[in-house]
């Protein structure tokens, strides 16, 4: 495989999106619910989620949910995943007119990006956190680029040669994968703007809003408890911010 990097456009290709992946969502290798095999079960009429948003967990869900149509909900607690599984499970989700409910500590980045958006009906479990923190929208993100993720997996630094050709990879996926999100967001009628608004708004953070305000991105028809986010609310140890006072949801920041 080494020797196929260089002039192998199918590696270009792996290259380009583990390195822009790996800047989208760089905290997720971190996070709890973030397991390389997640744990799928039915139950009753819920199908249990618990861990990352794989292709090959995402087939798993679409076999279960093919075998059985009396599944309507999906019980999800995520460190999140890969961008485009995300748009896949929402897709599936929304298709099927499937409920949402975020189960245990979190729900964050590809999970809050495109999974618990694209439910019918959503509930946040008591000391849940919808949490995001960034999109295909950041800003300068193919200037972000990161090749340290994939330098890891090949055990050696990339040559000059495959950092021009992942680069160059890179450009045709980003711009690929943007469109894909761009039709998500409109196929479920939310506004995009809410995956970028921490850092809109310089807070440089991961952060959640209100149910309140979720409704002024178009994610509507949410439950959770009254003191949802409040201070000592969270089961969740990580760092996060509420973010308040939005009159109105800010247009989708479009890629400088």
């Amino acid at each position: 495989m080494k020797g196929m990097i260089a002039n192998g456009p199918r590696t270009a290709f792996f290259v380009a999106a583990m390195g822009l992946a790996a800047v989208a969502s760089a905290r997720e290798s971190d996070l709890p619910g973030d397991r390389q095999n997640a744990v799928i079960r039915p139950e009753g009429t819920v199908l249990h989620f618990d861990g990352r948003i794989a292709d090959e967990s995402v087939a798993r869900v679409r076999a279960f949910l093919d075998a059985d149509s009396s599944l309507t909900e999906l019980a999800i607690r995520s460190g999140g995943g890969d961008i485009e599984a995300g748009m896949a499970l929402g897709r599936m989700l929304h298709e099927r007119g499937m409920d949402v409910r975020v189960v245990g500590d979190i729900c964050i980045s590809s999970c809050a990006n495109y999974v618990f958006p694209a439910g019918r009906r959503k509930r946040v479990d008591s000391g849940a956190l919808v949490i995001w923190h960034g999109s295909m929208l950041q800003r300068n993100l193919l200037e972000s680029f990161d090749f340290s993720g994939v330098e890891r997996q090949l055990g050696r630094p990339l040559t000059w040669l495959e950092r021009w050709s992942a680069r160059r990879a890179t450009k045709k996926w980003y711009r690929r994968v943007y469109s894909e999100q761009a039709a998500f967001f409109r196929m479920i009628g939310v506004d995009p703007a809410i995956t970028v608004l921490g850092q809109e708004q310089g807070c440089a953070c991961d952060w959640t809003v209100s149910v309140a305000d979720m409704a002024k991105f178009g994610i509507g028809s949410v439950s959770a408890d009254a003191d949802y986010a409040a201070p000592g609310y969270a089961r969740w140890d990580g760092k996060w911010q509420l973010i308040t006072d939005i009159d109105e949801a800010p247009a989708a920041t479009r890629q400088r």
